[in-house]
């Protein structure tokens, strides 16, 4: 890899990638729109590690990692990943310029989103998620700012940063880079590190949809670890609750998609995709009255299942096995 690790607007990757502008910048990459002058000079996105990550070998195998995938899929809805020569000096990707903005840009500007806008574009990601899955594979990081919204009415879902086989996915969770995606939109078996499949992807749309019906996160809050691990303990208020013009079967695909339990949750994308592009036939069940509120008492009672397990028990359990032996050896005599 080259010494030069930084790189800025003006200079050509490899004498192919003009980069032009700056157009994104995340925890571990800055994203380029850039020309490739040898094939057409169209306009195409380079996606560029940060300069602390471009030296190590990781950075070089995560993005390494995040073409093998882009590479394999192939849908109208998904970010295209453009092959180009493997000799590079240094880590990048390139993928298709797709002009649009984001769905965090368009909740920026206007929140709630009317339900049959909101209905549309979940059931596109749908349609994006069922062929990533069919394709054996999770995105992982599900969030507004991974939808891009294009000026034809399509979508493309984006970032394959975390994305990973279904049969490798394993979750963690800790203070270096985000390894489990982004706490409003993470599955609570992400945050007890259980194996992620599919239904990791499921809930993190219904988080989204959510979102867009309600105007808010379901578990909102300032702390990350705070909002991440308190879906663990009971369920998001109803969203009729914070818009009531919201129809009752939008809001049970909603609250399914948002089960605790994986396998309460949606089979697939395409069954999820199934009752969003066909409302009258969802069956409306009153899950909503049954939801579980996150209270205070929930919280401490986990928080003293927590100081019972790591602080109390093993005292216990050394002074039990102190008296086993002082009795056993009292005995002997």
């Amino acid at each position: 890899m080259s010494a030069q690790l930084k790189v800025a607007p003006g200079q050509t990757l490899d004498e192919r990638f003009l980069l032009l502008e700056e157009i994104g910048r995340g925890g571990m990459s800055t994203i380029f729109k850039a020309r490739d002058l040898k094939d057409g000079d169209h306009p195409v996105v380079v996606k560029v590690p940060l300069p602390m990550f471009s030296s190590g070998l990781g950075a070089w195998s995560m993005f390494q990692q995040e073409e093998e995938i882009g590479l394999q899929l192939d849908h109208p809805f998904v970010l295209k990943f453009l092959p180009h020569a493997t000799n590079r000096q240094r880590s990048y990707l390139v993928t298709e310029y797709v002009p649009g903005h984001t769905l965090a840009d368009l909740l920026k500007e206007r929140r709630p989103l009317p339900e049959t806008e909101a209905v549309a574009i979940a059931s596109g990601v749908c349609a994006a998620l069922d062929h990533i899955h069919g394709n054996g594979f999770v995105h992982y990081d599900l969030k507004p700012a991974n939808v891009m919204l294009c000026p034809d009415g399509t979508l493309r879902l984006i970032d394959f940063g975390l994305a990973h086989a279904v049969e490798t996915t394993r979750f963690t969770f800790s203070g270096g880079p985000p390894a489990i995606g982004t706490a409003d939109y993470v599955a609570p078996e992400q945050i007890r590190r259980k194996r992620g499949r599919t239904s990791v992807d499921i809930y993190g749309l219904g988080a989204m949809l959510y979102e867009m019906l309600t105007g808010r996160a379901p578990f909102p809050g300032d702390d990350p670890f705070r909002v991440a691990s308190i879906r663990t303990l009971g369920d998001p208020p109803a969203p009729r609750a914070l818009n009531p013009n919201i129809s009752r079967q939008t809001e049970e695909i909603v609250l399914r998609a948002l089960r605790r339990d994986p396998a309460e949750r949606y089979p697939s994308a395409a069954a999820m995709r199934a009752d969003l592009d066909h409302l009258e036939q969802v069956i409306v069940t009153g899950y909503c009255d049954r939801l579980l509120p996150v209270t205070r008492w929930r919280r401490w009672r986990r928080l003293a299942r927590y100081i019972f397990v790591v602080g109390v028990l093993p005292v216990v359990t050394q002074v039990a096995l102190f008296v086993m032996l002082w009795h056993h050896f009292a005995h002997k005599r």
